[in-house]
């Protein structure tokens, strides 16, 4: 099994280890699966469509896509409106669907946010941006996970939110966990 991983710094970063968390975590849960991730800190829906071919389209097709995006659209320093990230992630989808098949590609919402430290999101507005992207995956009939909602039932926000930076954003193995896990569970109920 071959699965593309791309979006943000959530997918991105390493905290501390020698490749992204999200594979370190993964390959834990499929042993035998070869894993690209093209990830990029920073990038938000309107980069990603620009880079789509680059980060999407040109690595091998794989069995999975995944895409977690949306935790830089709706920061408030840098915020791109509702309507627009929607158009984003319609035009996004219209792009790649030819390529994978809509069961195989994985939405993931933005991350909870642990609103004692991070200071330009709140999970009012993660909300907001997760129910966007639900919307759109049912539109096209894509997978997706709600992470925003997985981590507010997980509940103790402070812990999963906690990563190197600890800035209530980036989280560290506790939020990991948890996101391979609904991975694993997205991806174990199409095989």
């Amino acid at each position: 099994m071959k699965i593309l991983l791309t979006g943000d710094s959530i997918l991105a970063r390493h905290e501390e280890f020698d490749e992204p968390a999200i594979n370190h975590f993964l390959s834990q849960k499929f042993p035998q699966a070869k894993l690209i991730n093209t990830a990029y800190p920073g990038l938000n829906s309107g980069g990603l469509c620009v880079s789509a071919n680059k980060r999407i389209l040109q690595p091998e097709k794989c069995d999975y896509l995944v895409i977690l995006i949306g935790t830089n659209d709706l920061a408030t320093h840098k915020q791109v409106p509702l309507e627009q990230f929607k158009a984003n992630l319609q035009f996004l989808v219209s792009s790649i669907i030819w390529r994978y098949s809509p069961k195989r590609v994985i939405f993931v919402s933005p991350p909870a946010v642990d609103e004692t430290k991070q200071e330009v999101r709140s999970n009012t507005l993660v909300e907001k941006y997760s129910q966007v992207i639900i919307e759109v995956c049912d539109q096209y009939q894509l997978t997706h996970i709600d992470l925003f909602k997985a981590m507010l039932e997980h509940g103790n926000l402070p812990e999963l939110c906690h990563g190197l930076k600890n800035d209530g954003l980036h989280f560290g193995e506790a939020g990991y966990l948890l996101l391979s896990d609904l991975l694993a569970t997205a991806i174990e109920k199409t095989l």
